[in-house]
């Protein structure tokens, strides 16, 4: 009979579905570490060890494992009390848009700066001891990761921590410090590192009792570190030398989605930023840099965080170039927190239905559950293993456009990564666009509106231009 590491190396990290989380790593008598690989992903190896004498217990808490629990049957376990569900976000007490009013939070935060005023109201009520968030890269050591997890014990600090980061971090020493440490913690992290924390606290009390809160990020997919170092490279930092970027400046006057790139340099102080849009390579839905992993989740909003926030994609907010949180609240301290700060004016939120949460996310739910269906089905008809979903395989009908996009996705995930360690190898970043950019093109193209309906859209730029004369 094969041992749990023998399974788990055989059908997850072997077929590319570790997302890196580190749960493997951190069980006891593991013979997993994490380390990145050359395309800037973490992924859990087991150099020289033989996996058939392992007796490490590691197919229950890996979110990819199917042996785990799903998203349903732990929401379960862990809100028992909320009657309220959708299909999309899941179990819900009540969702929200909204943003803080006070102090720098939404200057400094992401969209509306929510999830790092949770992180201080929490230390500063003492609900918890550390609030556990992303931090950037302090070190002029191009060699450091650019952003890893910080263990906050102040509220003031908690502003030091990371806006959006699109960069790939572990859990592993976020796990030990809660296994050793007799204290309350509060975490943040994307939908499958809440998954996997939820997984552990499932079958170990003690860790169960120290995570109090956990704060999902609305994710449409990570990316690895190489998509930094090709963000740097266009903005005249060659990989070697990048320490630094923000991936969230904003605008004072232009809509929230139109997102300034930053990086910094270890041989100048030159200030270096650009309009994400101006970029090559950083259209985030053609899936660039994204692993493997990402393509086969069903979860968009975090389903298992005590609170979920992410930007709130409405007609009536995204236009706002501070940004306006979507909050999905699980946790009636987290919702009384919210509710008592809007009457004190602190805070500025407007309860939304469940359809409209989902709604501010519908491109990665019809990624995530549309396309997941097709590419599940894609899988399971040559064969080969994948992690078992709540959404089945061929679940909808798709047109043949829509496969041809979903095609081109994963192709262009699977492409950059390889081509893009072609470039860095030769120190030539045309290497990298010249060959990614024959399936951009390809991708667009997929992706245009029929004639008809480009002529028809053209017509009606004119008449309105008309009309404006």
């Amino acid at each position: 009979m094969k041992t749990e590491s023998q399974i788990l190396n055989e059908t997850v990290i072997e077929n590319g579905y570790c997302i890196g989380c580190g749960a493997c790593a951190a069980k006891k008598d593991s013979p997993f570490e994490m380390r990145m690989d050359k395309y800037g992903n973490f992924v859990a190896e087991s150099s020289n060890v033989n996996l058939s004498l392992n007796t490490a217990k590691v197919l229950n808490t890996c979110p990819f494992s199917n042996e785990s629990k799903n998203e349903t049957e732990l929401a379960k376990e862990f809100f028992p009390d909320i009657k309220r569900t959708d299909s999309k976000i899941g179990r819900f007490e009540k969702n929200f848009a909204g943003y803080v009013k006070e102090d720098d939070f939404r200057k400094k935060g992401s969209s509306g700066g929510v999830a790092k005023w949770i992180g201080y109201q929490l230390l500063k009520n003492n609900e918890i001891d550390y609030f556990v968030q992303l931090i950037p890269n302090q070190s002029t050591d191009s060699s450091e990761l650019l952003f890893d997890y910080g263990f906050f014990s102040k509220p003031e600090d908690v502003l030091k921590g990371s806006k959006s980061s699109y960069y790939p971090v572990t859990l592993v020493d976020v796990i030990n410090k809660i296994a050793n440490e007799d204290a309350r913690f509060a975490i943040t992290g994307v939908p499958c590192f809440i998954k996997t924390l939820r997984l552990i606290a499932s079958e170990d009390k003690i860790l169960k009792e120290r995570i109090k809160f956990t704060l999902g990020i609305v994710c449409g997919g990570m990316k690895s570190a190489n998509h930094a170092k090709m963000i740097g490279w266009e903005l005249g930092v060659n990989p070697e030398n990048l320490i630094g970027i923000d991936f969230r400046r904003k605008y004072k006057d232009r809509p929230a989605s139109q997102k300034i790139y930053q990086v910094w340099s270890n041989k100048d102080n030159v200030e270096r930023y650009r309009n994400a849009g101006e970029i090559f390579g950083t259209d985030y839905g053609s899936g660039l840099f994204k692993p493997k992993a990402c393509d086969y989740c069903d979860d968009v909003v975090g389903e298992l965080a005590d609170v979920s926030i992410g930007d709130a994609w409405l007609k009536d907010y995204r236009n706002d170039p501070d940004g306006t949180s979507l909050i999905i609240v699980r946790n009636q301290k987290i919702l009384a927190l919210l509710e008592n700060a809007a009457e004190e004016h602190r805070v500025k939120i407007t309860e939304i239905t469940e359809v409209e949460a989902g709604d501010s996310q519908a491109g990665g739910f019809r990624h995530r559950r549309e396309g997941l269906s097709y590419r599940l089905k894609k899988r399971h008809d040559k064969g080969e293993w994948v992690p078992k979903k709540r959404v089945e395989p061929g679940e909808f009908d798709i047109s043949s456009k829509r496969k041809r996009i979903y095609d081109l996705r994963e192709k262009l995930a699977e492409d950059s990564h390889i081509f893009f360690h072609e470039a860095l190898v030769k120190n030539d970043p045309s290497l990298f666009k010249s060959k990614i950019g024959v399936l951009m093109n390809k991708y667009y193209k997929a992706n245009l509106p029929p004639v008809y309906k480009r002529i028809k859209n053209k017509a009606q730029r004119a008449l309105k231009k008309l009309k404006l004369k």
